[in-house]
C-alpha cells in the first residue's frame, strides 16, 4: 500500500508547519532498515502532523498507511508505529465530537471524527496487535483494548485473558489500567470490569502486594462518551 503513497493530493492539506507535501516522505521512511531514518521520520511526524496531540486531515489520511505497516511483521519497529496510532486515536476520542474544529488553513475539520471511527473499525487488528509475539508491540497496544473495542464484553474478556498471558510486570499494569479506564469509558463494561478489578485486589498470585489495584468500588460510576 505505501506505493499508493502518491495517489493522494498531500499539498491541499496542511500541518501544523504548513503544507503536508511531506508527509508521504516520512511514512516512507517509518519503514526504512536505517533506525536513524525511522527516528527521524517519526520525530517529523509527531512535531508537523501530529503536532502536540493535534489530529489534522494529513494526520488522518496517514492512517491507512500507518495500519499497513503495522500490520506487516517485515515492518521495522513495528511498536513505534502502533505506539503513533494509539497517539492518534486516543487523541481523536478525547475531542468534543460536538465541537467544530479547524485545520491550519483555516478549513473545516473533521479528522478526529474521521480518525476515531477509522480506530474503531480496526478493532480486531488491536486485538491482534495485543496479542502479538513481540513483547514490546504487545506493551504498545495493550491500552487500545480499552480505547477502541465498543463490544464491553469483549473487551473485559480480552484484558483478563492478557494478564496471565504477560510475563512483565510493566505489561500486566497496563492490562489492569486499562480495564480501570475501560469501566470509566464503557458503562457496558464496567460491572464485569470492576468485579474484575476487585478480585484482582485480593489475588495474591498475578501482581505483588504493593501493585495490586484497591478495591475497585473507588473508580465511581463516571464515564465518558465516544
Amino acid at each position: 500500500m505505501i506505493n499508493e503513497l502518491d495517489s493522494i493530493d498531500w499539498s491541499s492539506m496542511s500541518h501544523a508547519y504548513g503544507p503536508a507535501g511531506d508527509v508521504p516522505g516520512w511514512l516512507r521512511e517509518m519503514a526504512s532498515a536505517d533506525p536513524a531514518v525511522r527516528d527521524k521520520a517519526l520525530s517529523h511526524f509527531y512535531g508537523a502532523a501530529h503536532h502536540q496531540g493535534d489530529v489534522y486531515p494529513c494526520t488522518a489520511a496517514s492512517l491507512p498507511f500507518l495500519f499497513d505497516m503495522a500490520e506487516d511483521p517485515e515492518t521495522p519497529d513495528r511498536a513505534s508505529i502502533i505506539e503513533l496510532l494509539l497517539s492518534i486515536g486516543r487523541e481523536s476520542l478525547d475531542r468534543d465530537v460536538d465541537a467544530i474544529y479547524f485545520s491550519p488553513d483555516g478549513t473545516e475539520s473533521t479528522a478526529h471524527m474521521d480518525s476515531a471511527a477509522l480506530m474503531r473499525e480496526h478493532a480486531d487488528a488491536f486485538v491482534r496487535y495485543a496479542a502479538d509475539p513481540e513483547p514490546l508491540v504487545r506493551r504498545a497496544a495493550i491500552e487500545s483494548l480499552g480505547l477502541f473495542l465498543d463490544d464491553g464484553d469483549r473487551a473485559v474478556e480480552r484484558l483478563r485473558g492478557r494478564l496471565p498471558a504477560e510475563n512483565g510486570i510493566v505489561e500486566r499494569l497496563l492490562v489492569v489500567r486499562t480495564m480501570a479506564s475501560l469501566a470509566l469509558r464503557l458503562p457496558a463494561a464496567h460491572a464485569a470490569a470492576t468485579a474484575w478489578l476487585d478480585t484482582l485486589a485480593d489475588d495474591t498470585t498475578s501482581l505483588p502486594a504493593g501493585l495490586r489495584p484497591p478495591a475497585a468500588g473507588r473508580l465511581g460510576t463516571r464515564h465518558t462518551s465516544t
